[in-house]
């Protein structure tokens, strides 16, 4: 079960998050019953995915990051 996920933080997964809330807030045996499965699994797959972006992002900033890191050390050894 996920904690209390932030609307501001997850933009891309803001429907499913909040339609999820609202199932589990309707009836409090829909969470134990299953009934809101369907739309767990979704918020997963749409956080799993989220999560793949932002690693590609941070992979390709590193990079550069490294990139540049290596031609100050080029400078110093010359």
């Amino acid at each position: 079960m996920h904690s209390k996920l932030d609307l501001h933080k997850h933009v891309s997964c803001e429907d499913i998050i909040v339609e999820l809330d609202n199932c589990h807030n309707e009836n409090i045996l829909n969470r134990y019953l299953g009934r809101c499965n369907s739309l767990k699994a979704a918020m997963n797959d749409c956080l799993q995915a989220e999560f793949d972006i932002n690693r590609k992002k941070h992979f390709e900033k590193s990079k550069e990051k490294r990139k540049k890191l290596e031609e100050a050390w080029k400078g110093m050894d010359e």
